[in-house]
Parts: structure tokens; sequence; C-alpha cells
């Protein structure tokens, strides 16, 4: 199922609680409204893939629309893979992403999907502003048993 007709089922089906989903022309998805965090959804070129994730100000908690890469370029940061999740801290935005093939996936696994996503993201913008730190990365000793060798930096 492609991305286009996976996410205009979701929005015919209406009952989802994701808030609104809105579509530009170049392909970018956005899910999320004033009272759900704004969760957007990329289309891999050429294979059956979406990079979904959600990018808010470290300070402020509020969500940013503009692309993840764009992000990325603005902020010269770099993701951190974890495994099927990633994580880009920047100096100013937090973003939390995911590649995930859409090959066989329904609408109600989508649904989970951006639900799940919405959540974690939801945890650590309280957490962030709970605690105060901004969730910035500490710097790591070089024998750090808690990352597989290589994966140290």
């Amino acid at each position: 199922m492609s991305v286009n007709s996976l996410l205009l089922s979701l929005d015919e089906m209406g009952d989802h609680d994701l808030g609104k989903i809105s579509h530009s022309e170049d392909g970018h998805w956005v899910l999320g409204d004033d009272s759900h965090f704004p969760i957007q959804i990329d289309p891999l070129l050429n294979i059956d893939e979406i990079l979904i994730y959600g990018t808010f100000v470290k300070t402020s908690g509020e969500p940013i629309y503009t692309p993840i890469l764009t992000s990325m370029m603005l902020e010269n940061m770099v993701g951190t893979t974890l495994d099927g999740y990633g994580i880009c801290p920047g100096p100013v935005t937090f973003s939390i992403y995911s590649k995930i093939s859409i090959f066989a996936m329904t609408p109600e696994q989508m649904i989970e999907l951006i639900a799940g996503m919405r959540q974690l993201i939801d945890y650590i913008r309280i957490s962030t502003a709970v605690s105060g730190d901004y969730v910035d990365l500490p710097d790591r000793h070089e024998n750090d048993t808690l990352l597989p060798p290589g994966m140290v930096h």
C-alpha cells in the first residue's frame, strides 16, 4: 500500500484520534492539531518506507513543522540510531524519528505507530520540562558499556 493511499484511508476512517491529517504537494504529511502533537511523515522515494518523526523546541516544548532534514542541516546535528528509532538532539531542537516499512501495513497498524511515536515524544517533552536540562547528551567515556563497540562517540 502506498503512503498516500494508507494515509487517505486513515482520513476516511475518521475515528482514529490522530488529529487533523494534512498533506503538502511535496509528499510531506502532518498528523496533529492544537490538542495532538504533530507527527510528520515523509515518504522515502522508490521504496515502501517512510520516515516518521516529531520535532520540538527544547526550551518550550513547542512543535516545529519543518522537515527533519532541514532542521538537521540548520542546526548542524547528526542523528543517532537506536535500532529502529533515532534521536537528533540539537542546540535548539530535539527530534525523534523512525524509518518504517509500510509494504504490508494496515491503517490500524499506522494508527498504533503514530500514537506510539506521539507518546514517546510527549514523554521526552515532559521530562525535559521537568528536569530543565533540555536533554543534552552527556559526554560518554570511551569504554561506555551500555553501547556496543564502535557506537561510542
